[in-house]
């Protein structure tokens, strides 16, 4: 499996949808809790039962029934037969509700930080969303993608792009812009009732999935590079003495031993005074390298221990 592929697949995990492109798919079941009166989105617990309620589809423009029974959750639903999905309804609103925050926010200049951990590098990242940001376009065709929203600066480019999914698989053509102009991909996931009214009523933007890692990343399989530091350092045995040289491994600021050592680092630690001895190992029952942190041996009394935290 290559990078790319094994992040696909994270990333229809994290949005709970199904690797497989060529499973089928299920109609939503989503209760939408929104239609549209004079102009407005409004929610289900602001109107009258049923057609007393005066809203139409958002989409259709069709008069819709607010069904505010005791038993299933409270929603507006169409007539049967009409021919309007609850993913397109879903979809719309949620479109609109995003959009409407950041030009909103675009206006005010408001500061737009969001966080996430990155399925690329496992790390966690953040970043100003609207910086240089200076509009949000609906729907702006972009070479051959043509994502919900974009944010574009003052030259009107992309400076990052939104996708808005119910149960259909983000469009690859936004995934494959995104990762060609390394700018950040955030994608809102409306799997119920409840994530379409916190996206509606909670003023922050928080995406269920950011696509983009501001790490440097490989030229040849384009996977995100680590910054890596190979320490050696003047040690003693605790027994006898000694003098002896250890070597340590430094990824991102978490330190590592053997397990993270090249063949490469094991050689140039070699080259710089460090001795590596094959001991067996009483906790795992095989064979281990010591001499790196955390193990080390001591070639005068061959004492081995585990160094101190």
């Amino acid at each position: 499996m290559t990078a790319e592929s094994s992040i696909e697949n994270t990333l229809y995990q994290a949005l709970g949808l199904p690797e497989n492109s060529s499973e089928k798919k299920q109609k939503s079941q989503v209760k939408v809790p929104y239609a549209e009166k004079d102009g407005r989105l409004v929610h289900i617990s602001t109107v009258a039962r049923g057609l007393k309620c005066n809203a139409v589809c958002p989409v259709c423009k069709i008069a819709v029934v607010a069904r505010k029974g005791e038993k299933i959750r409270h929603h507006f639903a169409h007539y049967p037969g009409a021919n309007c999905s609850t993913e397109t309804v879903l979809h719309y609103i949620a479109k609109q509700f995003l959009y409407e925050k950041l030009i909103s926010a675009i206006a005010l200049k408001q500061l737009v930080q969001i966080k996430w951990k990155c399925i690329a590098c496992s790390h966690r990242h953040s970043l100003n969303l609207l910086e240089d940001v200076c509009q949000a376009a609906l729907e702006k065709n972009l070479d051959n993608c043509r994502p919900d929203i974009s944010l574009l600066d003052k030259n009107n480019k992309p400076r990052a792009l939104i996708e808005i999914v119910v149960s259909h698989r983000p469009d690859d053509k936004v995934l494959k812009y995104c990762n060609q102009q390394q700018i950040p991909l955030l994608i809102f996931r409306i799997a119920n009732a409840e994530a379409l009214e916190a996206l509606g009523l909670y003023h922050g933007i928080d995406p269920t999935v950011v696509l983009y890692c501001p790490r440097e990343h490989c030229v040849h399989c384009d996977a995100p590079l680590f910054e890596k530091r190979l320490f050696i350092i003047d040690h003693s045995c605790w027994r006898c003495g000694a003098p002896m040289r250890l070597a340590v491994m430094q990824i991102n600021h978490k330190l590592y031993g053997i397990t993270h050592f090249s063949a490469e680092d094991q050689q140039i630690a070699r080259d710089k005074g460090v001795v590596f001895r094959e001991h067996f190992s009483k906790k795992s029952k095989q064979p281990e390298i010591a001499g790196a942190y955390r193990g080390k041996i001591c070639l005068n009394c061959r004492t081995h221990r585990d160094i101190e935290q």
